[in-house]
């Protein structure tokens, strides 16, 4: 077929990718400006119509066919492109694929095959009618889910959303998904870039008033670089808080590069409503927030904070463990929150009951984990058949130290019972009746 024819990047700090800045109180600067949940979203705000290969919905162009893969004659014909982008030659193709199969060629078979479909795709990124599939990393570099052979994009990303969106959009990373050269796709681009005349640098007629609804002076203008048309935006903004204030930037390249709930987000905004809320909210939903929608508006409300929430969001502690720590100990739910959130941000994962026990054998109510102390004892005791990192951290916070808790565990002392016990604690009777060896065996698997 070789004849034929910016955002600005934020600092990195969270494994989501999300921009740092995040977990800072509610600034309601919206005043009464409150959240209309629409009863139902009628359409995907995701999706645009494709575009055909130009305003008229056809085009003609001259290609030139051969007869062999290289070498043999050359001729030029005329071909006809749809709107829905079917092909009309001068060949019965069903006839020539017939051909090819016993092992003849012909060019124009390529072109319907591969050319067409990747000019269309093509076409469809430049004009944003298709969001582009990226990601922001842990360190803050904007990523693709798969890289094309052959294609001079690496593994370790772009510095924002803009420069890996026109990556993405770029003629040279199209024609090697598709498997076809460079220079013919552009070649095949030039009449679709006559036809609609423009090359697709500046976004269209804000004939969606898309501009009222981002937060910056350019940025719609940025948010186009990035790959999101302004019927985009302005869908997003009326699916999450229609009649709302202008939202940043970030929050579109969250729902853009996450694709969170739209009604979700709407339905929290509802109870909590703040613009920057907004983007934390994209940049941090997680499995909880759809099996518990209501999780984070209920910790909101109590005045959990943010930090703790994104953690217990990330983990799998449910809005019951909350509320049953804060029944059994007495903390205020913000306060058993983040007692949760602490223990999962250490990598373990103590039942409800173990924190009332720690509270029993006076554990200051305030303790969290160091992470640091307990990969320390991990890397020595934590082998098969020893303590597990829940089972560590809970003698750690009896112990209090590290060479207190590497004594326990040298003498067999797997659990927070038996930890107190070596210290000299006092165990409340009423918790001494379970045996210490099947109190071993549970931490174990925790």
């Amino acid at each position: 077929m070789g004849d034929t024819p910016s955002v600005a990047n934020d600092t990195p700090g969270r494994d989501c990718g999300a921009p740092n800045g995040l977990d800072r109180p509610p600034n309601n600067c919206s005043g009464a400006v409150r959240v209309v949940v629409e009863a139902a979203i009628e359409t995907d705000p995701f999706t645009l119509p494709s575009i055909g290969p130009a305003p008229q919905g056809s085009i003609e162009a001259i290609v030139r066919c051969r007869t062999s893969r290289t070498g043999g004659t050359r001729n030029k014909h005329a071909i006809g492109i749809d709107a829905d982008w079917s092909v009309t030659t001068p060949h019965d193709l069903a006839l020539e694929r017939i051909a090819a199969a016993m092992g003849g060629y012909l060019s124009c078979l390529d072109l319907v095959d591969r050319y067409i479909p990747a000019l269309r795709e093509l076409t469809q990124r430049e004009a944003r009618r298709v969001l582009p599939q990226i990601t922001r990393n842990s360190g803050g570099r904007w990523t693709f889910a798969t890289l094309p052979t052959g294609c001079t994009c690496e593994s370790f990303g772009f510095a924002s959303a803009s420069e890996a969106a026109g990556h993405l959009r770029g003629v040279w990373h199209v024609a090697h998904e598709y498997g076809v050269p460079p220079r013919d796709l552009e070649r095949l681009m030039d009449p679709i870039f006559g036809a609609h005349d423009t090359l697709f640098f500046a976004p269209p007629t804000d004939e969606w008033n898309a501009r009222a609804t981002v937060r910056e002076d350019r940025g719609v203008d940025q948010l186009w670089d990035a790959g999101l048309h302004p019927q985009t935006v302005a869908a997003i903004h009326r699916a999450v808080w229609p009649g709302g204030p202008p939202l940043p930037m970030w929050f579109y390249l969250g729902a853009m590069s996450r694709r969170p709930n739209l009604g979700w987000l709407a339905q929290t905004l509802q109870a909590v409503p703040d613009e920057n809320l907004a983007v934390w909210l994209c940049w941090t939903n997680a499995e909880l927030d759809h099996v518990h929608p209501e999780a984070r508006t209920g910790w909101l409300q109590a005045g959990v904070p943010r930090q703790a929430i994104a953690a217990l969001a990330d983990g799998s502690y449910s809005p019951i463990d909350v509320a049953r720590v804060s029944h059994a100990t007495g903390r205020s739910l913000a306060a058993a929150a983040l007692t949760l959130a602490a223990w999962q941000r250490a990598g373990c994962h103590p039942r409800p009951e173990d924190i009332v026990l720690l509270d029993e054998l006076d554990v200051d109510p305030w303790y969290e984990p160091s992470v640091g102390a307990i990969d320390w004892l991990w890397n020595r005791v934590g082998r098969r058949g020893g303590p597990s990192r829940t089972g560590i951290g809970l003698v750690l916070a009896v112990c209090g130290t590290r060479a207190g808790a590497m004594k326990a565990f040298t003498q067999g002392i797997h659990d927070p019972r038996g930890a107190a016990r070596l210290m000299g604690i006092a165990v409340p009777d009423h918790t001494s009746d379970q045996h210490p060896a099947s109190e071993e065996r549970r931490l174990a698997h925790q």
